[in-house]
């Protein structure tokens, strides 16, 4: 694994655990829409996730730190009550080189959950377990949409409405979102949530070198050597984009579709 790699994994992995309890702050006191309008955006759009029995898509994930991109494609698989296939494989590219990185996954068809980090498949001891130990290395593709989904403490992108910050309405693709703005420890959280869908398009975060440092420094604090050799490559700040793109609410899927 490139220092690039593990710096990502590292930091989506630190981000996805700050995020569980984390207090969020509200970046200014105006915006295009009022706590009433967005809260109610966002009890719609939890009110969707809940009422659905399965949900597939397709997407990526674009980072960028230190001169270096870090593409991750995945595919999202999911079913009540604990049916799961998260799918990934990643493209690192810098002036140096290209590499690209084996399918991994995690999954789960109903007898056990599995991960695979491409070391071969490893059981896990539950749902969040397994999706948790991937977020880091999948760039989120197994927190953002599955911890919505199943409502978990962490990686659910609805949990609160509050300190959220309404903007001006985008598109992403050709599909016309509401847009939010939050900030928590030097990480600033953008979210586009369809208008006429309530679904979740794309989660943008930028994180500050200091909060960067912040975030590695303690994920890898039993590991000196780590941090170590991450502080060469220096910290300034990430930049990572998550999109998804054919979404399907309530497709047929079988046990078979989560079988890996």
């Amino acid at each position: 694994m490139t220092y690039a790699k593990l710096k990502l994994a590292l930091y989506f992995g630190a981000a996805i655990v700050l995020a569980d309890g984390a207090t969020t702050v509200v970046l200014s006191s105006d915006g295009t829409g009022d706590n009433a309008a967005t809260g109610e955006i966002f009890k719609n759009a939890q009110e969707k996730y809940a009422s659905m029995t399965s949900y597939s898509d397709e997407g990526q994930t674009v980072a960028t730190l230190n001169g270096t991109t870090i593409t991750t494609t995945f595919t999202i698989k999911l079913a009540r009550p604990n049916l799961y296939r998260i799918e990934w494989q990643q493209k690192n590219e810098s002036a140096f080189s290209t590499t690209t990185t084996k399918t991994e996954a995690v999954w789960s068809a109903g007898a056990g959950d599995f991960l695979d980090m491409g070391m071969g498949k490893q059981k896990q001891t539950s749902k969040e377990d397994a999706l948790s130990s991937a977020a880091g290395i999948s760039a989120s593709a197994s927190a953002s949409i599955p911890g919505t989904f199943f409502k978990m403490n962490w990686g659910n992108q609805l949990g609160s409405a509050s300190g959220e910050k309404q903007q001006a309405d985008e598109k992403v693709g050709d599909v016309d979102c509401y847009v939010f703005t939050s900030e928590s420890k030097g990480r600033t959280k953008t979210l586009w949530i369809g208008k006429q869908d309530f679904l979740i398009r794309q989660v943008r975060m930028v994180t500050s070198a200091e909060a960067e440092k912040a975030l590695l420094t303690k994920a890898a604090k039993d590991h000196p050597e780590i941090i170590a050799s991450l502080a060469k490559m220096g910290f300034q700040g990430i930049t990572s984009t998550e999109t998804h793109t054919n979404i399907l609410v309530n497709p047929k899927l079988s046990a078979a579709d989560f079988v890996r």
